[in-house]
């Protein structure tokens, strides 16, 4: 009796620590079967490297599989406001925060918060994933709006898409280029302090996997037509070489990039900061470049925009990160990564010049 009042007084103010799964649900709907992308020698050397600088916590030299894909049809669920996350039965259902280790990580689901409670009739879906998508591209296009694909392709039914009004302007937009064919579907706002009780819901599960890009060839094709036809992107000659400069951020600065800009002007590469513009012109920037060089960062989530390019990507020793190397697989990209020195606290680096400048004279020379 005052473990169920405990419980009951905990859920009441947000808080929940207990957890369960839907994955073996018997209404599990298996959208796409797993598949195993295959890598060459030199891939394999490079997600070697990267496994080894993370203490092989994640490990895709040893194969990379595509996990499958799915929707789950549940019942009388509530949906947090200040997260995305659902609950089922008094739990947090995992799979509507990703995986066990954000579940660990994110204080929304453990930090007592007064969250008002409403109920909803009819069907919902959400793709709200917060905090890692609240401000962040990468997140937004590669954990948001691939899991909605499935939704919009076997659902008919009138259905609400739950999701948050303060988000980025570029997320909303993006959605609702996404949505224009689908007028089954309408957009509807839950607040920050509010949890919602949904009387039928469709779970969809996550796309894309752990500091990966990697989509499925379908999925991936429909994204980026969608958002180059909502930002109307045009063809134009010649196709542009671009750098993407971290100088402005606290982080992942190359510190020896002055020391690049003459090989850059060799090679007639513009030097771009991207926060510096729309989202529109960011989308059109990558849409028309035949070679995209950067240090790791969200900057480079615009690959997936890119129509065919080249990419060069910088990595400090101590923290080589695969997520743009998998999209760039996924894509076809021909991609390659400069090792450079290790990261600083704030994960600033210094690259070989010489082995930027090699690689761009195999390239274009």
């Amino acid at each position: 009796m005052l473990k169920n009042l405990l419980f009951k007084l905990l859920y009441s103010a947000g808080y929940y620590f207990r957890y369960t799964s839907v994955l073996h649900h018997p209404a599990k709907k298996t959208m796409a079967t797993a598949q195993v992308i295959t890598f060459t020698e030199a891939e394999k050397a490079f997600l070697e490297k990267s496994a080894q600088s993370f203490n092989y916590s994640i490990d895709y030299a040893l194969g990379y599989r595509q996990k499958e894909q799915y929707l789950v049809p549940l019942r009388m669920v509530t949906i947090l406001g200040n997260s995305g996350a659902v609950v089922l039965d008094g739990k947090l259902v995992v799979e509507s925060v990703f995986d066990v280790s954000r579940l660990a990580k994110s204080p929304a689901f453990k930090t007592p918060a007064l969250l008002l409670p409403k109920y909803k009739k009819g069907l919902n879906t959400s793709v709200l994933h917060l905090p890692w998508a609240a401000n962040n591209n990468y997140h937004w296009f590669f954990d948001c709006l691939p899991r909605l694909y499935f939704v919009l392709q076997t659902e008919k039914r009138p259905f609400n898409i739950i999701m948050r009004r303060d988000l980025p302007a570029y997320q909303h937009e993006t959605l609702q280029f996404i949505l224009q064919q689908h007028p089954q579907a309408c957009v509807v706002y839950i607040g920050n302090h509010e949890k919602w009780e949904v009387e039928e819901f469709i779970l969809p599960g996550f796309v894309a996997s752990a500091q990966s890009g990697y989509l499925p060839a379908e999925i991936g094709t429909w994204l980026r037509q969608q958002v180059w036809q909502g930002y109307q992107v045009q063809q134009r000659t010649p196709k542009k070489r671009i750098y993407i400069s971290r100088s402005g951020a606290k982080t992942r600065r190359v510190l020896n990039e002055a020391a690049l800009l003459p090989l850059l002007a060799k090679y007639n590469i513009e030097t771009v900061q991207a926060e510096k513009l729309s989202y529109a012109e960011q989308v059109q920037l990558f849409y028309t470049s035949e070679l995209v060089m950067a240090p790791h960062g969200a900057g480079l989530t615009n690959l997936l925009f890119a129509e065919q390019c080249k990419v060069l990507e910088f990595h400090p020793s101590n923290q080589i990160k695969t997520h743009y190397f998998l999209l760039s697989k996924g894509l076809g990209f021909d991609y390659a990564a400069v090792i450079g020195s290790e990261g600083d606290q704030q994960e600033n680096y210094t690259v070989d010049v010489a082995e930027v400048e090699a690689w761009l004279e195999a390239k274009f020379s």
